[in-house]
């Protein structure tokens, strides 16, 4: 493969080198020590904090090792100046996909929630206290602006409802985050990218061997109090909707979560006598108070029963410990549990956990014994770790596919247990459903491929590279590799020898 210099990188580290002490030993801050970062109009309050130059300086001082943001900035420009071109270019589409789906994940978190409630505006006041810019739509910078223009705090769904993850990180994010997402999600990505473009062509065969696996893996774990109810709901829902277009692992969680369900799904539950998680918080608040018939009860009317001997915990548990009414506790109960993800999905490695898959299935997930002649699996003339269900019709066949127990049933017709894991210590049901897979073979890059092909095999490999990017290892050996194989100039003692400590290979004496 030719080698395309970068050009030399000439490092002005006088700024670094002069901050590289502690907090306490800088004496000479820069002239703008006392200048505010970011001016925002209608901070009356103080609500921006940390947001003065030497705030930066300090931070810069005490991080460690500046040496490592020379590098990180260093990568970045490889990757956004010279490597992510042509094929390898990341599309618009791919790059928000990343951002959004790591956004998403932090409001999910909790850090900006109170009650299960995301504040828009709290998560937007952090990043501005972080030295980024935040807008409204119409360009506004004023925090009496933005906040009116943020989203009232709102419970987020682990199933947002967006037709696609662009429009279910609008339902979550109003505000304009450009500088944010160019400054610190921009850099990051691309340096994965180009440690997976490092992968890609310079390690090709590795990424058939990580055997990585796209899969979409519910657990469905039992109730105690009434065991048996979770396999009730299993049985009915593969039973009716398994080979329908409602067979989405997604609506089997949303079911047994029961917080997110329709009038008509509702009315499915109950005709088959299922009690779900909802209806567990139903059942226990029903003890603690009188009258009780859903959400829309008339609290003010409800007083506690006179002949129920009462359970402290149970009262505990839905009052703070007696510090809020009890509808209060059932709210947040119900909250606590429609965010609550009961779903896993990705592109794993071998390498990695899978949600908390028991370790058979998980085997069984990375099992080399996945055959990639889907039709024959399907027919049963081939056998091997998967359960293959056609959705679509022999001409235009639709194969969606399930990992199967490591224990055979007796009753090997059942499709329950052909797709249905039980994992005993955690009493809970697991179903795997087989998006992709990456092994050498199915990525095996011939001139005889079609386009189409090519093209699958190309996205296949590039994302399970970009998901091998994130390992300590990978990521030090294209290091290693970009380093030696563009011009360095090294004019900063400090960032030598911090790649002569940390990347030796680099350094050529």
């Amino acid at each position: 493969m030719n080698v395309k210099k970068f050009g030399k990188v000439v490092l002005s580290l006088a700024f670094i080198s002069v901050l590289a002490s502690c907090d306490d030993d800088i004496v000479n801050y820069p002239t703008n020590a006392d200048s505010s970062v970011v001016t925002v109009a209608g901070d009356d309050n103080g609500d921006v904090t940390n947001n003065e130059y030497s705030d930066i300086y300090k931070n810069t001082a005490s991080s460690g090792s500046p040496s490592a943001s020379t590098l990180d900035n260093i990568l970045y420009k490889m990757a956004s100046e010279q490597y992510l071109k042509d094929d390898f270019a990341v599309s618009n589409e791919d790059f928000a996909e990343r951002y959004q789906k790591q956004m998403l994940t932090t409001a999910k978190g909790g850090s900006y929630s109170t009650d299960n409630l995301f504040d828009e505006y709290r998560y937007a006041l952090s990043l501005i206290n972080s030295g980024y810019t935040i807008k409204t739509s119409s360009g506004a910078t004023d925090l009496a602006s933005i906040k009116a223009a943020a989203h009232a705090p709102q419970l987020i769904n682990p199933d947002l409802k967006g037709a696609t993850q662009d429009d279910k990180w609008h339902e979550v994010f109003t505000l304009d985050y450009n500088d944010y997402i160019d400054r610190y999600y921009k850099p990051s990505i691309y340096r994965q990218y180009l440690t997976a473009h490092y992968i890609y062509n310079q390690s090709y065969s590795s990424i058939g061997n990580t055997s990585a696996r796209d899969v979409t893996v519910v657990k469905i774990t039992d109730r105690t109090d009434k065991p048996g109810e979770a396999i009730k709901l299993i049985r009915a829902w593969v039973d009716e909707f398994i080979t329908s277009d409602s067979y989405d692992l997604h609506n089997l969680a949303r079911l047994w979560k029961g917080v997110d369900v329709s009038t008509e799904e509702q009315a499915w539950l109950d005709s088959h006598s299922i009690s779900n998680l909802s209806s567990k918080i139903d059942e226990e608040v029903d003890k603690i108070v009188n009258n009780f018939s859903g959400p829309d009860t008339d609290w003010s009317a409800v007083t506690p029963k006179t002949s129920y001997v009462a359970d402290g915990t149970l009262e505990s548990s839905y009052t703070g410990s007696y510090t809020y009414p009890v509808e209060h506790g059932y709210e947040l109960a119900r909250r606590s549990l429609e965010v609550s993800d009961i779903i896993t999905e990705g592109t794993f490695l071998n390498t990695a956990s899978v949600g908390d898959v028991p370790t058979a299935l998980k085997n069984s997930i990375f099992s080399s014994n996945i055959s990639t002649d889907e039709a024959s699996i399907a027919d049963g003339s081939k056998k091997d770790v998967t359960h293959i269900i056609n959705h679509g019709t022999a001409d235009d066949p639709d194969y969606v596919r399930y990992i199967t127990p490591t224990i055979s049933a007796s009753d090997s017709s059942d499709i329950v247990n052909k797709i249905v894991t039980y994992d005993s210590s955690s009493k809970s049901y697991f179903i795997v459903q087989l998006n992709s897979i990456v092994t050498t073979s199915r990525i095996a890059q011939n001139d005889s491929d079609s386009a189409e092909v090519k093209a699958s095999k190309r996205k296949l490999a590039i994302d399970a590279a970009y998901e091998m990017s994130s390992t300590d290892s990978n990521k030090k050996s294209a290091i290693v590799w970009y380093l030696t194989n563009n011009t360095i100039s090294y004019s900063d003692p400090d960032f030598y020898n911090y790649i002569k400590t940390n990347y030796p290979d680099a350094i050529d004496d």
